[in-house]
This record gives C-alpha cells, sequence and structure tokens, in this order.
C-alpha cells in the first residue's frame, strides 16, 4: 500500500528471476518498485511487495513533488548477456536542491531477483574494468570511541578517528569487508572528507534500527538479516563530492557532499573495537576518457578548405 498522493511515472515494466517487476516513481517520493506477478487472463499486474529506491535526508520535507525525489526518474535496459541494468536521474541530489535539474545521472546498477526473492542491487561489472592503481590493507583494527556509556556517532574529528588510508584522487572505488562476527550488533563505519575542522562524511550501519546509514539518509538494512557466516561487504564509489554505497548487493544509497576537500579515509567503532578484514581501494579511470580526448584531439572534424 502507498499513500493517496503518490502517483506511478517513469513506469518500466519487465521479467525479472521468475516474477515481474515494475520500476517507477512517485513524483513526492521518488523512485520505487513492485514485484508481483502477471496475470495474463486478466492481463493485469498483481503485485506483492513494494520497495523504495529513494531515501529521505534530515534536510528535505516528508513529502513533495520534486522536493525529495535524489533518485528519480529511472531507465532501465536488457543487455545481450541477459542483464537488467538500470539507472537513475539524481533530480534533488545536494544540500538546498544545490544541483536541482542538472541532469546528474546515477551509476548503472545490475538488478537480479534469486530464489531468496530479496531484490540484488549491485553496481555494474564493467566498473570494475574502469579500476586502476590499486591498494589493499588487511587486518585494521578500528580502536572504540567514547568513555563507557557516552559514545557519540558520529564520531568528531580528532582522536576517535581511526585514519584508514587516503582516496587515490577526485574519482574512486572504496570495497570495505567485515567479519561476520565482527559485524554483529556494532555501530561502526568509515568516513569519508574528514580533516582537522570537519567530520567529513559518515557512512554507518546501526545495528538499533537497522540501517545503513550514509551522511544523513538511512535506509533498511540489518546485519542480522544476512543469511548465516555472510560477511558485510561495503562497495563506495566517489565521484568528487557524489557518493554511492551498495551494502552486500541488497541496499544502495546516495548522498552528496560538497564541501569534500580532504581526501582521507577514516574509520570507527562505538562501545567494542572492530576488525576490518580488507580495505581496498581503486582510483577509477573516467568512462568518458574518449570523449575527453576527442575535445582536445579533434581529429574528427572536416577539414576547412
Amino acid at each position: 500500500e502507498v499513500t493517496i498522493g503518490e502517483d506511478i511515472s517513469c513506469p518500466n515494466f519487465f521479467q525479472i528471476g521468475g516474477k515481474w517487476m515494475l520500476l517507477c516513481i512517485s513524483h513526492p517520493l521518488g523512485c520505487r518498485y513492485y514485484i508481483g506477478e502477471w496475470d495474463a487472463k486478466r492481463e493485469q499486474f498483481v503485485p506483492e511487495r513494494h520497495g523504495r529506491m529513494n531515501w529521505r535526508r534530515d534536510d528535505q520535507p516528508l513529502f513533495g513533488c520534486v522536493q525529495r525525489t535524489d533518485f528519480f526518474a529511472p531507465e532501465s535496459v536488457l543487455t545481450p548477456d541477459g542483464r537488467r541494468v538500470m539507472w537513475a536521474w539524481l533530480t534533488s541530489i545536494g544540500p538546498e536542491n544545490r544541483f536541482l535539474r542538472k541532469t546528474i545521472q546515477s551509476l548503472p546498477r545490475e538488478l537480479e531477483l534469486p530464489p531468496d526473492g530479496i531484490l540484488r542491487i549491485r553496481p555494474l561489472r564493467e566498473l570494475e574494468g574502469q579500476r586502476q592503481d590499486g591498494q589493499t590493507r588487511r587486518d585494521l583494527v578500528l580502536p572504540a570511541a567514547g568513555e563507557k556509556g557516552c559514545h557519540v556517532a558520529p564520531v568528531s574529528p580528532g582522536s576517535a578517528l581511526a585514519h584508514l588510508a587516503d582516496l587515490p584522487g577526485e574519482a574512486a572505488e572504496v570495497r570495505v569487508v567485515v567479519p561476520r562476527q565482527e559485524a554483529e550488533r556494532k555501530l561502526f563505519g568509515i568516513t569519508l572528507f574528514a580533516d582537522d575542522k570537519q567530520g567529513g562524511l559518515p557512512i554507518m550501519l546501526r545495528p538499533e534500527t537497522g540501517a545503513l546509514r550514509v551522511g544523513s539518509v538511512e535506509a533498511p538494512f540489518a546485519v542480522k538479516d544476512l543469511p548465516p557466516g555472510e560477511d558485510v561487504e561495503l562497495r563506495v564509489f566517489v565521484d568528487r563530492y557524489l557518493v554511492e554505497v551498495f551494502a552486500n548487493d541488497r541496499q544502495a544509497v546516495l548522498f552528496a557532499w560538497p564541501e569534500a576537500k580532504s581526501l582521507a579515509v577514516h574509520g570507527f567503532s562505538i562501545g567494542a573495537p572492530t576488525t576490518i578484514r580488507s580495505l581496498d581501494i581503486w582510483k577509477i579511470r573516467p568512462t568518458n576518457q574518449g570523449y575527453l580526448e576527442a575535445k582536445e584531439n579533434r581529429v574528427w572534424a572536416p577539414a576547412e578548405e
């Protein structure tokens, strides 16, 4: 069920994992989807579950047309090898609608519906071909922040933030893997762009609410809901001030941080230390490198007489 006043626009209707999926928007609340069955006799879609792909920031209203639609107007295609790939318009991304109607698009996402019925949302696999200059760190221990019973999150700059690495540039991918037993009932995360003056952009798991929090955006994701033995994996894509986070291919959240100046990556843990099994960082090559080179070297232009 959805709120009276919502609508269905920008529809994409396709088969996925033995079901049918209606990928669409609500103008007041952004991108969403329905998964269900197609009644061929009645020529009617019968939805069985509803999910959202757009999540409200603290500075946005609870409801409002193009006022809280950071992930909006989705498109999708079926690739020749059978993958369903989607992307969306980041309409109201950024504080005070700073980038409103700038036609910024999200990363392409692959959608899959396996037998467990939980929609998988993962970064387009071709993005891995844009990686370069990879670096890996293993068995990083995040010390517990704050005094017992007086923990504060997000963690402020200073000794409570453990410096883990630096991004190799304005476009990067960060992959964090935390063993399941380390992640259970823990409030922990990483912070991007922090320096001595400001705490940066926190990316954290909140066990008390079962949420993934990026900046001030929260979306449902709970470690306890993962299959036994599955570790926590966060893939974080940074493009200057735009950050997209994928959690175990089951949730995706984005946030804009125009104040980004530092390239530092920090980590924090509340109440007890947390060990990161592996931290991988890659520089990401521009996907439009050919276009940039063609602008400078105009060999394609007609010869002038």
